[in-house]
């Protein structure tokens, strides 16, 4: 729904993903919540239950934030540093370690997949931070670098796990595509390379330099065991076009796809 390329989306410390799931319980306390913001304060009906959390005004905790943002400037402690070395190095074993992560897990050397990287590390310090400035803590600990790897670990489960493995892949944020979907698209990109270079060449019955997008996805479908996804298919002719190899005529899929004269050279 966001809409957001790849690249733009990689740059968030966190991304989750959220449901409207059915649910008799949160939908009450949704309900009860969106009520009570148009209801009587006195109204003893919609007050919250005996176990709720104690209710702070909107302009107290502002100004809780403001100060805290103001005033605290936490300093990792070494035992906060350890912890975050080693919760970054158990995130970047994920993708070599296949017997400690979720089950179905295959070995890891066959899929190169990437768990983390130094911009995940970079996220939990700052969240470990700034879970010590709500403590308004000088100084970051252990604890706090334990909700940030928590954080962390959730919010990568739920935006960067590929579905058809079950595994943890980051490029899914970093690229739009995951490691599985990769060598699928490797392997397509050189059947559409060679299908191009032998169309502009003279050979088979596609146009000798030019054809529409349908026109080359069609032909590149008559010849491929399965139907080609068209998404996979836009990620080549991206790729193509950036190489050098093709040039393109309008936008979407209603393109006119030509191949570059250079590239027949070559």
């Amino acid at each position: 729904n966001m809409n957001l390329p790849p690249t733009l989306v990689s740059r968030f410390d966190m991304v989750f993903i959220v449901l409207d799931t059915v649910d008799e319980a949160s939908d009450r306390r949704l309900a009860r919540h969106i009520v009570g913001l148009y209801a009587d304060d006195s109204d003893d009906a919609l007050q919250p239950a005996q176990d709720a959390l104690p209710h702070v005004p909107a302009e107290k905790l502002t100004r809780y934030i403001a100060y805290a943002r103001r005033t605290v400037r936490p300093e990792i402690s070494d035992d906060a540093g350890d912890a975050l070395t080693a919760a970054y190095v158990d995130l970047r074993r994920l993708g070599r370690d296949a017997g400690s992560t979720t089950a179905g897990a295959v070995q890891a050397a066959s899929t190169g997949r990437v768990t983390a990287t130094a911009r995940q590390l970079e996220s939990m310090i700052r969240m470990a931070e700034a879970h010590a400035k709500m403590r308004l803590s000088p100084v970051v600990e252990p604890r706090d670098v334990e909700e940030a790897v928590r954080l962390m670990r959730e919010a990568l489960r739920e935006s960067a796990t590929d579905p058809r493995t079950g595994l943890l892949d980051l490029d899914l944020l970093n690229t739009g595509f995951a490691a599985s979907d990769r060598r699928q698209l490797d392997a397509l990109k050189h059947e559409t390379r060679a299908l191009l270079l032998r169309a502009a060449g003279g050979e088979g019955d596609v146009p000798a330099n030019s054809a529409s997008y349908h026109a080359w996805l069609e032909r590149l479908n008559e010849q491929s065991y399965a139907p080609v996804p068209p998404r996979l298919f836009d990620q080549v002719v991206r790729e193509l076009q950036t190489e050098g190899v093709i040039s393109v005529v309008g936008s979407g899929r209603n393109m006119l796809i030509v191949v570059k004269q250079t590239a027949l050279a070559s």
